[in-house]
């Protein structure tokens, strides 16, 4: 937390800086010449364009890869009578994928997803994909 106040303070200072050398910069204390107060402005700008992607990355967290840590319940998997295929209908159905998309990805008809999802919807007892997908996590059979 310390950190962060000190970077956030010092980045209010630097700006503040700035403004201040750009007032005088543009009041004509500094130079009538136009074309250094343009390159004033730029560099400022560009300064904090780099200071931005800088601290984006330096606060920026790792992506946790929760998938490797995940463990499906295998009962759970059995009790609802799912077969493999139906498993994995049901994981492209939690990423969102439509069923002509599930059907190109596993290089299946449409119809033939359709009677999987149908098929998924009855064994977890819901009516809506999006019904089967929270039970599904419920169950710790989707992640």
């Amino acid at each position: 937390m310390r950190k962060t106040i000190f970077i956030f303070s010092g980045l209010a200072l630097a700006f503040l800086a700035l403004i201040k050398m750009n007032k005088f910069s543009l009041s004509g204390n500094m130079s009538t010449n136009g074309h250094l107060k343009e390159w004033i402005l730029i560099i400022s700008a560009a300064v904090f364009i780099i200071l931005g992607i800088v601290l984006s990355r330096l606060f920026q967290k790792p992506a946790k890869d929760e998938s490797s840590s995940f463990v499906p319940n295998e009962q759970a998997i059995k009790t609802s009578g799912l077969s493999n295929r139906e498993l994995e209908i049901l994981s492209l159905m939690a990423k969102g994928l439509s069923n002509k998309e599930i059907g190109k990805q596993l290089f299946i008809s449409e119809s033939t997803v359709k009677s999987h999802v149908s098929n998924v919807l009855s064994k977890l007892n819901s009516s809506r994909r999006t019904q089967a997908i929270q039970i599904a996590r419920d169950k710790n059979i989707l992640m």
